[in-house]
């Protein structure tokens, strides 16, 4: 069954699977969804609502053994080591461009190469999947908003939301338990606690081949990776290059999606 793929009779979705088929189905044209009983996250797959539980709600993590990187889940992890620690990488067969993942490297070719674009048919707006396209059009041209339960806040991403509630709501702070200190990540009062009380020395971490010194190991690998072998994340829209792939994702969203970021310690 080699280069079998099974299409979607509802849209040109195709899959090489029939169980990825019946669940696509079910989350794009039924309108199923799997919602989190402790918030207002909900996922069209099971499996993304029970990683959701075990990451936001269980605390579960899992460690890199080289590195202090930690994921929610063993495929990031497995990623990362993969790209950070064993070097492997993506090249491009018609640039210089190189990728930590396979599906970059493939939407890279799409849009660069093959010129790929999904254009609103409202605005001048291009996108480079047709995922975005649609959450484009959902919150810009048609006003989906998403909207709290317990106040007015209202967002134009579920991910935002989702933050909002856990923070507003949930009252989902962290606190030191010597002085008034408070962050909504728990890793921030585990470094302030060392640094101001306990007389802890950030331990930093030198660059071999330069002045760098990084606060952890992983800081570290970004630098290396960046600066000396000049490993970078071009955005497919426009001349932005980031030196990390999350710094891409944040640039696209805002600049080329609309996507707004709230502060997570005020309106604004």
């Amino acid at each position: 069954h080699e280069g079998v793929t099974y299409p979607c009779n509802q849209c040109d979705f195709k899959s090489k699977g029939r169980a990825d088929i019946l669940k696509h189905i079910r989350a794009k044209h039924k309108g199923i969804k799997y919602e989190c009983e402790q918030c207002s996250f909900s996922s069209a797959y099971k499996g993304n609502l029970s990683l959701h539980k075990k990451s936001q709600h269980e605390g579960i993590k899992y460690q890199c053994q080289q590195c202090d990187f930690a994921s929610t889940s063993t495929q990031s992890l497995k990623v990362h080591f993969e790209s950070i620690h064993e070097g492997l990488r993506y090249p491009c067969d018609q640039c210089d461009n190189t990728f930590t993942q396979k599906g970059d490297l493939n939407i890279h070719k799409r849009s660069k190469h093959l010129g790929v674009k999904y254009n609103c048919n409202q605005c001048d707006i291009t996108f480079t999947q047709k995922r975005s396209l649609s959450a484009h059009i959902k919150a810009i041209h048609l006003g989906h908003k998403y909207n709290c339960s317990q106040c007015e806040y209202e967002a134009t991403q579920k991910g935002n939301l989702n933050r909002h509630f856990r923070i507003r709501h949930k009252n989902l702070k962290y606190y030191c338990n010597l002085c008034d200190y408070s962050s909504t990540r728990k890793h921030s009062v585990n470094v302030h606690t060392k640094l101001k009380h306990e007389g802890v020395k950030l331990m930093k971490h030198p660059c071999n081949q330069c002045d760098f010194k990084a606060s952890g190991k992983y800081a570290l690998l970004i630098h290396i990776n960046a600066i000396h072998k000049g490993i970078k994340f071009p955005c497919d829209q426009c001349d932005y290059n980031a030196t990390q792939r999350g710094n891409l994702l944040t640039h696209k969203r805002s600049k080329h999606e609309d996507v707004k970021f709230p502060c997570d310690q005020c309106d604004y």
